[in-house]
């Protein structure tokens, strides 16, 4: 088990509500990955994990998880800053559930 899995305990749901489900741009890993922020940041919470504990608690790229962030915030899904008072920089990420 990675280090990220080991760090992180997952929602026992993740709202993959029907906007997130049969948004046309999306691709299946956007979908998921989306769906599983909204669970990360229900109720107003936001996630400060790097885009590489990123790729591996979701078993992908860095690259690909840097893509998908763009992607997710040029379509208005979700809101980045970076804490630049972290020692690596770590994006901080607030879903803006549009359920």
């Amino acid at each position: 088990m990675s280090q990220a899995l080991k760090e992180y305990i997952p929602e026992k749901t993740i709202p993959f509500t029907e906007s997130i489900r049969f948004h046309p741009e999306l691709s299946f890993g956007e979908k998921v990955f989306l769906a599983e922020i909204e669970s990360m940041t229900a109720n107003g919470k936001s996630i400060s994990f790097s885009s590489r504990k990123l790729a591996e608690l979701f078993s992908v790229s860095h690259q690909t998880i840097v893509n998908w962030v763009r992607k997710l915030k040029h379509l208005g899904l979700l809101e980045i800053e970076c804490d630049f008072d972290s020692p690596y920089n770590k994006i901080v990420i607030k879903g803006v559930n549009k359920s």
